[in-house]
């Protein structure tokens, strides 16, 4: 007698997939509140309140809106400028790190083949580790 191998492959399947969707839905941070990339009002004032309680965040929002605009007309180096003159102005450390990741960035966008360059010797460096 052949031993019912697929009513049994169902099931084992039927039970893993309850378990794991009645373990998604029971974890607390699947909340439509608690989305990090939502948008629409609720999003904008929830940011409009946070950069209420945080001024730095508020700094944060229009320095980025500023590169935007300094992106869009091609003037990367109003974009450097700016964050020079952040670095200069504040003693803030997360004004200083977001000041400090933004120029990295900038220096990425105008000298990509170096950027291209780092990337592949990251690369090879990192699979060398993994043989």
């Amino acid at each position: 007698m052949p031993f019912p191998l697929k009513p049994l492959l169902l099931a084992a399947a039927l039970a893993l997939s309850f378990n794991v969707s009645s373990s998604l839905a029971a974890h607390p941070h699947d909340g439509p509140e608690q989305g990090l990339m939502q948008r629409g009002p609720h999003a904008k004032a929830r940011l409009a309140r946070a950069a209420n309680r945080h001024p730095e965040l508020a700094i944060v929002i229009d320095l980025r809106r500023l590169e935007m605009i300094y992106r869009r007309q091609g003037n990367e180096a109003a974009i450097v400028a700016m964050y020079q003159d952040l670095l200069k102005r504040t003693e803030q450390p997360k004004l200083h790190a977001f000041a400090e990741r933004r120029l990295q960035h900038a220096e990425r966008v105008a000298h990509p083949e170096q950027t291209i360059a780092e990337l592949r010797k990251r690369i090879d460096e990192k699979l060398a580790t993994l043989r």
